[in-house]
């Protein structure tokens, strides 16, 4: 079969393990859901904090944060936090050349790790963790994490690069959101 014509498997949206059906549905109200809010105009926290519940959710995670540049330039913070331990995470502010948060953000490129040890971030529970900067192409908006729990297995090819592309949807829907204020 030549190239084009060969038929690509469907891309999805949701942890490996959970029927085909499901996985479309998680993928389909992930995106209607941003999509829905930047056309009705949800302002910018709660766009966030739709990311990042969508994300938590689709990772099987217990905690998603977002972590976004500071006023000060070679600060993060942790601006919408969802799931277990959130308080314990919201509003702290690392900087970028000491924590894993920063790397993926300086970077530009996705940081998994069996055990969150980053000492940077006090409150992070020890577990699993996958950092996915937030890029448009031309420039790195932020960090999107998942964290499992202490215990949990890191997580796998699969579910990293549906939150990829997940990440990469969501920044460019955020960018087009403000564009429109």
């Amino acid at each position: 079969m030549p190239e084009a014509e060969r038929e690509l498997p469907p891309i999805t949206w949701a942890p490996g393990g959970m029927p085909q059906a499901a996985r479309d549905l998680g993928r389909f109200a992930a995106s209607t859901d941003l999509m829905s809010a930047v056309l009705y105009g949800a302002p910018l926290p709660e766009l966030l904090t739709s990311v990042a519940a969508h994300a938590r959710t689709m990772a099987g995670a217990s905690l998603a944060f977002i972590a976004l540049p500071d006023r000060e330039a070679n600060e993060l913070r942790v601006a919408v936090a969802v799931g277990t331990g959130s308080d314990a995470i919201r509003d702290l502010t690392v900087r970028r050349g000491r924590s894993m948060i920063g790397r993926a953000f300086s970077t530009r490129r996705a940081l998994s790790a069996r055990v969150a040890g980053d000492t940077a971030l006090p409150g992070l529970p020890p577990g699993p963790i996958l950092l996915l900067p937030l890029e448009t192409g031309e420039t790195v908006r932020g960090v999107l994490a998942v964290a499992g729990r202490p215990g949990d297995q890191s997580f796998d090819k699969p579910v990293a690069r549906e939150l990829i592309r997940f990440a990469d949807l969501a920044v460019r829907l955020v960018e087009l959101a403000e564009a429109h204020r």
